[in-house]
């Protein structure tokens, strides 16, 4: 019988696909996940992976046992996550995942009053824009734009986040007032790179400055911010950075069609975890209390309207 150690550097490998991403996902070395794939080959009798130039290739014995190795997976999580999820103790480790800019702006400056409150929870953010599983337990809490799917996760909507079109006061009187109507014609804006020109901010730029000059493209929310900040254009934002940043002129109010809500969500093992309970409970106070900033830019004056 596999050991499900065995198993699970297998289903890491089957996913990242080399032995370097497996051992930085399982938090090991390299030589590590090395070894228990050929543990795992020399009790199975079969191989499991072909290397090629691009990476480690599943063989088709790979491909079959991938399934029955998520069965198990799921099983030895759900164990794990029942034990954990009565533990009535507000202490230990809590994983928090999140984009960086809501962590650095909207999460931390509020944690010292979350370790003045609970001392014993450890808390661990890890940042990003690629969605961390709480199912495997990659993460406990996530906080999350879009509400998720799963039915074993609870989801709390806490807030909504307006996007709004801001430009430094420095380039509005360098550059002079900006028009939408006209497509931003003589404009620069700050625009999207690789895959988040998907997002739904940079389809409303396409069609609401078609006629703007690209300055740059980049694909953090935190550079979006300093760009706009720097001169460089027009860029979307969230609400919140006008209240932030003085220096930002909302060119219009939130967009409606691009509005975001924000979602606390946990797995429902968890629900009775006195340390997630805590975090979950102090975060959705926390952005609550953001709630107004999150949704709304501060108020224009008329000379600053665009059209």
């Amino acid at each position: 019988m596999p050991e499900w150690s065995d198993l699970r550097h297998f289903l890491a490998i089957a996913r990242e696909g080399n032995l370097s991403a497996a051992a930085r996902r399982l938090k090991v070395d390299q030589t590590t996940v090395g070894r228990r794939l050929a543990v795992l080959e020399k009790e199975l009798g079969a191989r499991l992976f072909d290397r090629t130039p691009t990476g480690l290739r599943p063989t088709a014995v790979a491909l079959r046992i991938r399934p029955a190795a998520e069965a198990v997976e799921a099983e030895a999580l759900r164990v794990e996550r029942l034990a954990s999820g009565e533990d009535l103790r507000p202490s230990g480790p809590v994983t928090v995942t999140a984009t960086d800019s809501f962590l650095v702006h909207n999460v931390m400056p509020w944690l010292a009053a979350f370790q003045e409150r609970h001392p014993e929870i450890e808390l661990q953010l890890l940042s990003g824009y690629e969605s961390l599983s709480l199912v495997r337990r990659e993460a406990d809490v996530a906080i999350r734009l879009v509400r998720p799917q799963e039915a074993s996760l609870r989801a709390r909507k806490v807030a909504a986040i307006g996007v709004v079109p801001f430009a430094s006061k420095a380039y509005l009187s360098r550059r002079g007032p900006v028009r939408f109507d006209t497509g931003l014609q003589g404009h620069s804006v700050v625009g999207y790179a690789q895959d988040s020109r998907r997002w739904p901010e940079s389809k409303w730029l396409d069609v609401h400055a078609a006629k703007a000059t690209v300055a740059l493209r980049l694909t953090s929310i935190l550079g979006l911010l300093q760009a706009a900040r720097e001169g460089l254009g027009v860029a979307l934002l969230p609400a919140f950075f006008g209240h932030l940043h003085p220096e930002l002129v909302p060119l219009r109010d939130a967009l409606p069609e691009l509005e975001r809500t924000v979602w606390l969500v946990f797995h429902e093992d968890l629900a009775h975890n006195a340390r997630v309970r805590a975090v979950v409970d102090f975060l959705a106070e926390t952005i609550g209390k953001q709630a107004e900033a999150l949704a709304k830019p501060p108020a224009r004056s008329r000379k600053k309207r665009a059209r």
